[in-house]
């Protein structure tokens, strides 16, 4: 999978359990959440994770630093 599509992909699922996380926290604490703000930052963090780990992990590939 390439990096944009694993970009993408992260930040469609990330808006997605997001906004059902603050809708369900919404209405355990009776408060209206700002979907958007909400939407905005489960994207960004998703985009940070997915990219540290890809980071982290092609780094302590042994097999691939020997070629």
């Amino acid at each position: 999978m390439n990096a944009l599509s694993r970009n993408i992909m992260a930040g469609i699922w990330a808006l997605i359990l997001g906004e059902v996380l603050a809708y369900i926290t919404g209405q355990l604490e009776g408060m209206t959440p700002d979907y958007t703000m909400v939407g905005i930052l489960a994207v960004v963090m998703a985009l940070i994770a997915v990219n540290a780990v890809t980071a982290i992990t092609e780094s302590a590939n042994p097999a691939k630093n020997n070629k």
